[in-house]
């Protein structure tokens, strides 16, 4: 079953007739992306209330389904299950993601397919081709990584345009892409294609693209110093590279650490030219903005390289940071099997265990799954203090206090925001510290808690995230700002921190998307609180698209029920779904 481009049935390869109708079809879709059976009522609900036998028209699109599958115990009983058995495969099966084989998928969820008089289907269909399309991105993500890693330039680059073609506005394809063309030896059309990509930009968005399309079209590895042993080099230079960068000189470290991978290559030490290409991947991640994409190749080359040489450990830390990009940028399904594979690998490396808890409570906190994320964040805690992970103690505290706001537990949010700042600051670790600092300052402000009071705090983080420049800190800290004047009634300057911060937050390509739906949620609830229906309508539409694609389906929820609370306002009906979080 074909159910991305133009929907259609094959057998041994061939297509065969598929079913008729396109409530039928949608039925069908409809019963493939639940994680659990549905209803027929439900299904009677969405699709067939305006038939004259609603019940029969299901029965009727039900039985055209077993017809033209030839699976005789399949689409039946209350609630329908699907029960397709191992013979017949579907490309978007519920919680299974997207596999790219050698085809290359085109075309969105159920291409084609329209079904008018039908709200809540409708409704559906949009979040749920929105998620669709995130789950393909994503693996043709993995595999451009993964062809990259192999030195398929060819297949890199066939599977990169495809991004580029999906979503020609998302700057990451575009890196992908240049990076693949240069990876492939063809300096020439790397370049065209980064003057080409920056063009589109600029004349489609009217923005300028990052350096991260330019710099990728560099050369992969530079020639090593005739005279100097390429091993001595290698290792010397990455040690004054992680150097440079745990002192703040990320330019200059990166440098270092590109001129060390280019060495130990050129030593021949497998092991070494894995731990340069670990180090360099984790600087582009963590020290400069704009270079996930870049950093995800590299370390995607690293782990292969690692797991060739016996070098688990090295390969669990690269794994864990390709999971970390995925974590910010929504890449819920491939992030989880980059955490599985990298735990089975780090278990001698108490840190990294501890690193590899977080992130994965990071994860299912972004997800919607919060009580399991407070638990796995308990865990973290535990983990740092007993490895003397002080700065990870200071992470997992800080992003925990995060989702215990989320939940209503308010004392416990402000006690665990309170003890990062403290260790941030017996750290040093100014450039963590607006994090803590904004939760605790949610938390005040939700206990009641003088607004300025709580706002003179907060200008102090916003001026501290201004002097480190990193967006997500400083849209958080002018999110933070913009509540307080909301809690005071100044709902005039409240939407203008407030939508000043998702400006701040989007001025990166590679922004964490949690936060940019959850400033546009905030945006779109004080403008439904000034009375500015229509921009909150607006926003929460952006917040619904945002969060389906990054699979944040708290705020998704939070985003639809404001679209609900909207259609009340209005007194019109306005069809939205509510979908299970579970």
């Amino acid at each position: 079953m074909r159910l991305i481009g133009i929907p259609g049935f094959e057998r041994d390869g061939q297509p065969i007739p598929g079913p008729r109708g396109h409530k039928t079809w949608a039925v069908l879709g409809r019963l493939v992306r639940s994680s659990e059976p549905v209803s027929r009522q439900v299904l009677v609900d969405e699709l067939f209330s305006d038939a004259d036998d609603p019940m029969g028209a299901l029965r009727w699109s039900l039985a055209e389904l077993r017809r033209r599958t030839g699976l005789a115990d399949a689409f039946g009983g209350n609630p329908v299950s699907i029960a397709l058995g191992d013979e017949v495969t579907t490309d978007v099966a519920a919680g299974a993601g997207c596999a790219v084989t050698e085809d290359i998928p085109a075309g969105h969820f159920l291409e084609g397919i329209e079904v008018k008089g039908s709200p809540g289907f409708e409704s559906w269909l949009l979040i749920e081709r929105q998620r669709v399309d995130s789950e393909v991105l994503s693996a043709l993500r993995q595999a451009t990584l993964r062809a990259l890693s192999g030195r398929q330039f060819d297949r890199a680059v066939a599977l990169a345009g495809a991004m580029v073609r999906r979503a020609p506005f998302e700057e990451a394809p575009h890196v992908l892409l240049v990076k693949a063309l240069a990876s492939s030896g063809d300096a020439d059309a790397a370049i065209r294609q980064a003057d080409a990509s920056e063009a589109m930009f600029a004349a489609e968005l009217g923005v300028t693209a990052t350096p991260a399309i330019r710099a990728a079209a560099r050369p992969n590895i530079a020639a090593p110093i005739p005279g100097v042993s390429a091993h001595a080099s290698a290792v010397s230079l990455c040690e004054a590279g992680l150097a440079a960068v745990s002192a703040g000189a990320a330019d200059a470290g990166i440098e270092c650490l590109r001129g060390a991978s280019a060495a130990a290559e050129a030593s021949g030490d497998t092991e070494l030219l894995a731990r340069c290409l670990t180090e360099l991947g984790t600087a582009l991640v963590h020290s400069i903005r704009g270079y996930d994409d870049e950093g995800a190749v590299i370390l995607a080359t690293a782990v292969d390289l690692a797991t060739a040489a016996g070098a688990e450990l090295i390969a669990a830390k690269a794994l864990s940071e390709l999971a970390y990009v995925d974590v910010l940028a929504g890449r819920r399904a491939s992030a989880a099997e980059y955490l599985r594979a990298a735990g089975g690998l780090a278990t001698a490396d108490p840190s990294l265990v501890a690193a590899l808890a977080g992130f994965d409570a990071m994860n299912l906190s972004d997800w919607g799954r919060l009580e399991a994320s407070t638990e796995r964040f308990t865990t973290a805690v535990e983990l740092s203090r007993s490895a003397g992970a002080v700065r990870r103690e200071s992470w997992n505290l800080g992003i925990g206090a995060r989702t215990l706001f989320i939940l209503g537990r308010l004392d416990e949010a402000m006690e665990w925001a309170r003890r990062s700042r403290e260790l941030a600051g017996r750290e040093s670790w100014t450039a963590f510290r607006p994090w803590p600092e904004a939760w605790l300052a949610h938390a005040r402000l939700a206990s009641g808690d003088d607004p300025s009071v709580v706002r003179e705090a907060a200008e102090a983080t916003f001026a501290l995230a201004r002097q480190l420049q990193d967006p997500c800190w400083e849209g958080l800290a002018a999110k933070t700002i913009g509540l307080t004047y909301v809690a005071e009634g100044n709902h005039e300057t409240a939407l203008e921190w407030i939508k000043n911060a998702g400006t701040l937050c989007r001025r990166v390509t590679d922004s964490y998307t949690w936060m940019e739906v959850e400033i546009l949620l905030a945006e779109a609830q004080a403008a439904l609180d000034f009375g500015d229906t229509d921009r909150a309508e607006g926003v929460a539409r952006r917040a619904v698209a945002g969060a389906a694609k990054g699979s944040m389906d708290d705020l998704l929820d939070r985003a639809l029920r404001l679209l609900a609370q909207l259609s009340d306002t209005r007194i019109t009906p306005f069809p939205v779904f509510i979908p299970n979080s579970t």
